[in-house]
């Protein structure tokens, strides 16, 4: 099947994820930061550089209640790992600190693993990242998750540069606790590069989250930094 069939065909059934009703709505903003630190450098087949290994710190701040109040931090540590131009690698370590709902805390450590895949034409991109994630959470039982990310880009260009990137994206989630896909998430955006070491990206979202169970619409904001 060509990528843009695939895109599509998973685009639907995430769609169709949200015809389902659900009991509660809330809307959220979410902000995060990385740093990302380029650790080995090697040159591709047109002789351009390109990282073959970096390290990222992330941090993401979640506000819930209509926005009105901070309910979830967290941070990530990982490495990239670079094959090719088409194949990536990504191990990482991630902590959660919540409080969905007032008065109840919860405290989360999760281990992960993504392979990266992507391909570029001329005119867009697509990438389909595969994650494991194994979750060791305080008073609930542990769990493993399947994610898997399609993204499809679009970039807009004037005089051969690009000026801003709109893309979409899906990630439904499957729980192998429930043996069900337990959550959804869409995103429709646009990133924008300043210089190679600041590039950001705006979007809106809408969760479906069957293990609450809610449906959230929310707004984002991420602001990704290359230190040299």
């Amino acid at each position: 099947m060509k990528f843009p069939s695939l895109f599509f065909a998973f685009f639907v059934f995430s769609l169709s994820n949200f015809a389902q009703s659900v009991p509660r709505e809330d809307v959220q903003i979410r902000s995060d930061a990385s740093l990302t630190f380029p650790l080995i450098k090697k040159t591709d087949k047109d002789d351009k550089e390109f990282d073959r290994l970096t390290f990222t710190l992330t941090g993401n701040f979640r506000f819930f209640d209509n926005a009105s109040r901070l309910g979830d931090k967290r941070i990530a540590a990982s490495f990239i790992y670079c094959l090719n131009n088409n194949v990536s690698f990504i191990p990482e370590y991630f902590y959660r600190a919540s409080q969905p709902v007032r008065g109840r805390r919860e405290f989360e450590n999760r281990v992960r693993f993504s392979a990266v895949f992507e391909n570029k034409w001329k005119r867009f991109s697509i990438s389909d990242r595969n994650m494991i994630e194994y979750r060791i959470r305080n008073s609930r039982p542990n769990s493993f998750r399947y994610r898997n990310r399609l993204r499809f880009n679009y970039p807009i260009l004037k005089k051969q540069k690009e000026i801003i990137t709109p893309f979409v994206s899906t990630e439904p989630f499957y729980d192998f606790s429930v043996e069900k896909f337990s959550h959804n998430e869409l995103f429709a955006g646009f990133s924008k590069k300043f210089n190679k070491n600041l590039t950001a990206e705006f979007y809106y979202l809408l969760v479906n989250d069957r293990s609450n169970p809610k449906i959230v619409n929310g707004f984002g904001m991420s602001f990704k930094f290359r230190i040299e």
